[in-house]
């Protein structure tokens, strides 16, 4: 049994899980954690001590889970951490708290995982095109099968764009409009061949699919798989940016740590869509944490 910790911007990920001799992963455990450890870390280069704090609290919690079952650690983390000049207050407090050293990705391991974590569930091989939209960076993949044939992270997430063009309660049209500029505007530096699907994961993926599918609790099998057009989207970003912070925390499966970045997550989730020339959406429950199992 591993036990694999995701340490985003906005969210700590835990899953437990084990792969057999065939490939075939058993998922033990699979949690979600909202810290906002990039809290403000996109205009001042910095982890904020706030945030450090909150996100070791999460980590002691995950540690204690993973040595409940026996599981064997491995820690990552991604861009919150990576464009930090201070990520040594981090890693070595985080070192301490889990016992094993916390391995910060590069922008192009965050987004050969996610590939896989979605290649080697896709048997139909085929062109595949898989974005991860973190909350600092956004990872767009294009590949064959398991071959991957152009990897970017780009420095566009929905933590980093709300703190940078959304100020108003609910955003403006022009807000949106420079989330999507600024979205399409990193997305242009990597020339994409259109393709109709666009497979989606992480955070604002899972939680569009989870609110397009009217769920009362977030339920993975139901997400996993999950298909919708870009006009079902486009809708719901609608509803979303037209609703307060208070009204969008009402709705089931939208947490508060993530009701705030929704708006701004979805917009760069439309951008790719446009991006990649495709009408259609499929929400993957996955990851690069499932990659490393």
């Amino acid at each position: 049994m591993r036990a694999v910790i995701d340490i985003g911007t906005n969210s700590v990920l835990l899953l437990l899980a084990e792969r057999g001799a065939d490939g075939a992963l058993t998922v033990l455990r699979d949690q979600s954690t909202i810290t906002r450890l990039g809290q403000g870390a996109g205009a001042t280069g910095v982890l904020a001590g706030e945030a450090i704090e909150r996100t070791l609290v999460c980590l002691a919690e995950y540690r204690r889970t993973a040595e409940s079952v026996g599981a064997a650690i491995t820690a990552v983390t991604t861009e919150g951490v990576r464009m930090a000049s201070n990520q040594g207050d981090f890693l070595a407090p985080a070192e301490a708290v889990l016992g094993v050293p916390v391995r910060v990705l590069s922008g192009d391991e965050e987004a050969r995982l996610s590939y896989l974590s979605v290649a080697r569930e896709t048997p139909e091989g085929g062109p595949l095109r898989v974005l991860d939209i973190g909350g600092g960076s956004t990872e767009l993949v294009l590949g064959e099968g398991e071959v991957m044939l152009s990897a970017v992270s780009h420095p566009v997430g929905a933590v980093r764009l709300t703190e940078r063009l959304v100020s108003a309660d609910p955003p403006t049209p022009a807000m949106l409009a420079a989330v999507r500029e600024a979205a399409l505007a990193a997305f242009r530096g990597q020339p994409v061949t259109p393709h109709p699907v666009l497979h989606a994961l992480a955070g604002t993926a899972t939680t569009t699919a989870a609110l397009l599918l009217g769920l009362p609790v977030y339920d993975r099998l139901r997400v996993d798989g999950s298909r919708f057009t870009t006009a079902q989207v486009e809708a719901l970003r609608d509803a979303l940016a037209g609703e307060t912070l208070a009204q969008r925390c009402q709705r089931p499966c939208l947490e508060r740590g993530r009701a705030d970045v929704v708006v701004a997550g979805v917009t760069i989730l439309l951008a790719a869509l446009e991006h990649c020339g495709a009408g259609t959406l499929v929400v993957r429950d996955r990851g690069l944490r499932f990659a490393l199992v």
